[in-house]
């Protein structure tokens, strides 16, 4: 269920077009578990090291560093890119020994994951939105409509699909009833 409206929200995003929660909602015991797969844990440092092993033989084969140089390098790049966890990490790893010529920067590193970064930071945003919609619907009064609306939209689900007679007859239900309310 949680996938299924995880799918949708990614179909239906659009910067210009405010996203709704779908009608029926997961539960919010499942929406918690997909909040909590969809936030990383930091990468591991065994993960980062050898990551970034694979990245100075691959683009600085030459490059002799000082114990202390090579802790400080761990450092900064740990501190920019730890959030990505170890599966993104060699992902990006990867992808940037396939596909640049020159050493990355971490950001140039984070880049490489950077579709899948967003996608996840979107399905989770929407998980929290699913499960605040939740909340919201349960502590909502409900709203009861009247026989009046309900006539008026079933002629109008009937005229969009094309079913004229059944229209018809609906519509001349609310205007006798419309009539017994003008008439008393």
């Amino acid at each position: 269920m949680v996938a299924r409206a995880l799918r949708q929200a990614e179909a239906d995003h659009h910067p210009d077009v405010p996203w709704k929660p779908p009608a029926v909602l997961p539960t919010a015991d499942a929406l918690r578990v997909a909040i909590a797969m969809l936030t990383p844990r930091p990468a591991d440092d065994r993960t980062i090291a050898s990551c970034l092993a694979a990245l100075v033989i691959a683009f600085e084969p030459n490059t002799k560093l000082s114990p202390e140089a090579t802790r400080l390098r761990f450092q900064v790049w740990k501190d920019a890119n730890g959030d990505l966890g170890n599966a993104l990490w060699q992902r990006a790893t990867e992808r940037a020994i396939r596909g640049l010529r020159w050493m990355p920067k971490p950001a140039e590193l984070r880049e490489q994951v950077r579709a899948e970064l967003d996608a996840r930071a979107l399905r989770r945003r929407r998980c929290e939105q699913m499960l605040e919609e939740g909340a919201r619907r349960r502590h909502a009064p409900v709203v009861r409509e009247t026989l009046e609306e309900r006539l008026r939209h079933t002629v109008a689900v009937y005229r969009k699909y094309e079913r004229f007679a059944d229209a018809e007859r609906v519509q001349r239900k609310l205007d006798a009833l419309l009539q017994g309310r003008s008439s008393t």
